[in-house]
């Protein structure tokens, strides 16, 4: 009997042994390789997915080997509560503890997306909904919601009525031309992103939007001396897009921005074709004089001083040429020098001579192109 009793104690130490040391194979060791197949597999963990469901996901897509031993693995760990929603590009070959770390990291896959200088805000919008597979609408009320407080909080306009200001200005803006006019125009920062598959609408508001703010913080608590022109954060945003909407060589940047600041100093009308091509939909498009007297205060032909907000979103270049403009440029005036760039001109009389010798240049090239 005795002996009985201890072979049966010898076995079950054996067969524990040996399945400790099975489990624990599986859980260090690798993980099913399948022939001919070495890419990275995308599995997508969907928001509210268990853990459970998302071992049986690994073994369906040839990852893991056994969903028992993972979970486990988990609970042992800690981790079974750690899982995160997301896309992920898993190796093969990998163990289970490795593929568990990598769905609890939360390092997604990433998508890098490009916010173009000068981009007004429902063009911002409609490049990050197309990357990111949201509703554009969804986004700029976020940004707009998130602008209005942050304005406000920091003081970024000058008065108490700025809110009530601001909304009205809008309306008045928005009434009888095609333009919807937002909050959060100017204030969504140019740049390359990187965000994770099924980022939220209101989570790149956020981003976007705080990159900017920081980077007119920044400049505005610099040491160097501060465009006399404009007075308020706000300002130097609106002025800002102006010049990128002007700029089309990067060293011109400091001269523009010095062009409309001379003017604002002058009380003189800014004059500014962007800000009417704006309000027109119409960047890029053929301008007619005509345009020129559409009524809105964003037009700066009709109006003196700033429009009421940004006509697109600036990058960092233009807002430090509109803090700190090329002080020895007096100049009043300038107009396209037909190679890209312009001619700047002090007095009305030396632009109009520019102005001619344009007209003359796009005459000659349009005889050349239709003899």
């Amino acid at each position: 009997m005795k002996r009985i009793v201890g072979g049966l104690f010898l076995f079950l130490a054996i067969a524990g042994g040996l399945t400790t040391w099975w489990g624990w194979n599986l859980w260090v060791g690798p993980g099913p390789e399948v022939e001919g197949m070495v890419e990275p597999v995308l599995v997508d963990i969907p928001q509210g997915m268990t853990l459970t469901a998302a071992a049986d996901t690994l073994v369906s897509r040839g990852l893991l080997k056994n969903s028992y031993i993972f979970l486990l693995g988990a609970k042992y760990t800690g981790l079974d509560r750690s899982l995160r929603a997301g896309l992920y590009r898993l190796e093969r070959g990998v163990a289970a503890r490795d593929l568990l770390t990598n769905i609890t990291s939360g390092q997604t896959v990433q998508l890098k997306v490009t916010v173009a200088e000068g981009l007004a805000a429902e063009d911002v919008a409609s490049v990050l909904a197309e990357s990111l597979d949201f509703e554009a609408a969804r986004f700029l009320a976020a940004a707009d919601s998130l602008v209005r407080l942050q304005i406000l909080a920091h003081q970024f306009m000058p008065d108490s009525g700025a809110d009530a200001s601001m909304d009205s200005l809008l309306r008045v803006a928005s009434s009888g031309v095609p333009r919807v006019f937002h909050w959060c125009e100017g204030y969504l920062a140019p740049d390359t992103y990187l965000f994770a598959i099924g980022t939220e609408p209101e989570f790149a508001a956020a981003h976007l939007l705080t990159t900017q703010f920081e980077r007119i913080n920044s400049i505005i608590s610099s040491e160097k001396s501060f465009n006399p022109a404009i007075k308020t954060a706000h300002e130097l945003v609106t002025l800002a897009s102006i010049v990128e909407a002007e700029a089309r060589r990067s060293n011109e940047r400091g001269q523009i921005a010095a062009v409309y600041s001379n003017r604002l100093k002058k009380n003189k009308r800014l004059e500014a074709d962007p800000t009417v091509a704006y309000i027109l939909k119409k960047r890029g498009k053929r301008m007619f004089y005509r345009d020129l007297e559409v009524d809105s205060p964003y037009n700066a032909y009709r109006r003196k001083g700033l429009p009421p907000g940004a006509i697109g979103n600036p990058g960092m270049a233009s807002l430090l040429a509109a803090a700190h403009p090329d002080s020895s440029c007096r100049a009043l005036f300038f107009v396209s020098d037909g190679s890209g760039g312009h001619i700047f001109s002090e007095t009305a009389a030396e632009h109009e001579a520019a102005v001619k010798q344009y007209r003359r240049m796009k005459a000659k090239e349009r005889q050349l192109n239709h003899p």
